[in-house]
């Protein structure tokens, strides 16, 4: 997602609380990804990665919604 390449602690802490969803994608090639994540995750979080990103739509919905809410409560 970066662009260029990172170490795997990296992907696995990317500033959140879990894992970077694109940690198999990029992973699959080097090492068994799948089996390190099984051993070293629950399965509440492997499927918190694995499920699909939400919408763009709705993500910028929300990010409006926050700014709106920023703005109303400086004035």
């Amino acid at each position: 997602m970066l662009g260029h390449e990172v170490a795997f602690i990296y992907c696995r802490a990317p500033g959140n609380e879990i894992p970077c969803r694109k940690v198999y994608d990029c992973w699959w090639e080097f090492f068994d990804v799948a089996s390190f994540m099984k051993k070293h995750y629950d399965e509440a979080t492997i499927n918190k990665i694995t499920a699909p990103p939400p919408p763009k739509t709705a993500t910028l919905l929300d990010l409006i919604e926050q700014a709106k809410k920023r703005v109303a409560e400086d004035n």
